[in-house]
């Protein structure tokens, strides 16, 4: 390839990534897109753990996430684009700030690229981000929460502790007997997850727990091996924290599955509530202890 055409590649490749990162600022006009994806494109998630196939499930993915996004800032930067005859491989630095469900964050990493000619145009076949940082603020009615009240009421103040905490703490046991620990969306947090708060209430056991983890993670081979695990609740304002231990069972059942979904997920999950990568589990704990108001709790079940 000589250097204008080169040139011409790699203005090309510029375009398109200029021009994905435009609608994705704008939040609409997706469908424009699809003519730079290859049909078969495979899109690997971040560390590896998914790799859906299809430009229609790649499209899609873009807009469920960004669609409900405000962005402030999604520039590139550090860019490398390296042409093998039909193939070219562009690796560049994003920075990226947007808004989700009342908070900001600031995330900087790469995005690497791979494209093939097809014709005369250039279109993705492959593509994976690399985050290197990611800072997360929160909205001002967040600032404002003094957490979980304790309370003489045992079971209310644990109830409290479990629908007001963002983040829960998943413990599971590998083959070996070690314990490995992974935070967790907590989806009975009752702000975030408002559509779930009718499915809890369902529950016979109030202490049960839903959540959601790709299929294919380290964490979901260890419970399928084993399914002993705890969930632990924690406000470390209040010194009160919550352990929640049983056998977890994977959920099956698709129309659970479908009401337990989020919108936007696909970010995680990019074939949606029915693709192989959404797993669900679910945990009526047996054990159900902490501590609260300097002393120990048990509640029985």
């Amino acid at each position: 390839m000589n250097n204008t055409n080169t040139k011409q590649t790699r203005e090309q490749i510029r375009e398109i990534v200029k021009t994905i990162n435009q609608t994705c600022m704008e939040g609409k006009g997706f469908e424009k897109l699809k003519g730079y994806f290859h049909n078969d494109i495979v899109m690997v998630s971040p560390g590896m753990v998914s790799r859906p196939k299809g430009r229609d499930i790649c499209v899609k993915s873009y807009e469920d996430a960004c669609s409900q996004m405000t962005f402030e800032k999604l520039d590139s930067s550090d860019e490398h684009i390296d042409i093998y005859g039909q193939t070219a491989v562009a690796c560049h630095k994003y920075e990226c700030i947007w808004e989700f469900k009342g908070k900001k964050f600031d995330e900087t990493g790469y995005e690497i690229l791979v494209f093939v000619r097809n014709e005369k145009d250039w279109q993705i076949v492959w593509r994976t981000l690399i985050p290197s940082s990611r800072k997360i603020e929160k909205c001002p009615t967040e600032e404002g929460e003094t957490g979980v009240q304790a309370s003489d009421d045992v079971k209310q103040t644990c109830l409290n502790l479990i629908t007001k905490t963002l983040v829960c703490q998943l413990t599971t046991i590998d083959s070996a007997g070690f314990p490995h620990t992974n935070a967790m969306n907590n989806l009975r947090y009752a702000k975030e997850y408002p559509s779930l708060a009718d499915l809890f209430k369902e529950e016979d056991n109030d202490y049960v727990l839903y959540l959601s983890t790709g299929m294919q993670s380290p964490k979901m081979a260890r419970m399928k091996a084993n399914p002993k695990v705890s969930v632990y609740f924690c406000d470390a304002n209040q010194i009160t924290g919550l352990m929640l231990g049983g056998e977890i069972e994977i959920i099956t059942d698709q129309k659970l599955k479908n009401r337990i979904w989020q919108k936007g997920r696909t970010m995680y999950y990019p074939n949606g509530p029915e693709g192989p990568e959404y797993g669900v589990i679910k945990l009526v704990p047996s054990i159900v202890k902490g501590w609260c108001k300097g002393r120990p709790l048990e509640i029985k079940i």
